[in-house]
């Protein structure tokens, strides 16, 4: 369970552990390499190329599971909460470089350091959270999975970002647990107790 603030932060953690591992200097990159959440938006057509580095773009939110079949949160105050609402983030890493040779040297790098990327704790994301510290509970997990595009979805996202485009990976957060901080109704509670016996007579 975490709180609003959870899409934003999975993203920017995971760039932060990026930016930490990162060879630059075998990978040849500038002195200040970008890594960055950003939009389609700043990739499209007629948008100056953006600066050499590596860009974790949120281009699609799905519901996970069946939300409405899950329990109420009780919270650490011990009160029922409506349930979490589960959401997939779909993420796509994209390199970018001026020249074709960096950006496939970049991807290769992106793609086996998130490959071997453990779990991430709920600890570990607040950490590299810019912002709210306490996004998620400490044994929380969220777990980055590589997840290709099919035909259809990879031409329909080539499509929106035009000649910005450039070779990347699809990744997906799933099952990410956003809570909702109503209380669940309940109904007064149970004082006493009664119980009708029927109206029999003896011996009858």
């Amino acid at each position: 369970m975490a709180q609003y603030a959870a899409i934003r932060a999975v993203g920017e953690s995971v760039l932060e552990l990026m930016r930490e591992a990162c060879p630059v200097v075998d990978l040849q990159l500038g002195a200040s390499p970008k890594f960055e959440l950003a939009s389609l938006g700043s990739l499209t057509e007629g948008q100056a190329q953006p600066a050499e580095g590596f860009y974790l773009i949120l281009w699609r939110v799905g519901i996970g599971g069946s939300p409405r079949n899950l329990p109420p949160r009780r919270g650490r105050d011990g009160r029922l909460y409506k349930p979490s609402l589960p959401v997939d983030l779909y993420f796509l890493m994209l390199p970018i470089s001026a020249t074709a040779d960096k950006q496939t040297q970049m991807l290769g790098w992106a793609m086996a350091f998130l490959h071997q990327l453990p779990a991430l704790s709920g600890e570990t994301i607040n950490r590299y959270t810019k912002g709210s510290p306490t996004v998620f509970q400490p044994e929380e997990t969220v777990e980055l999975i590589a997840d290709p595009l099919n035909t259809v979805d990879y031409l329909s996202l080539w499509d929106r970002v035009k000649s910005g485009f450039q070779a990347g990976m699809t990744y997906v957060a799933r099952m990410v647990l956003l809570d909702i901080d109503q209380l669940e109704p309940s109904g007064a509670p149970v004082t006493e107790r009664r119980f009708s016996l029927g109206g029999r007579g003896e011996g009858g």
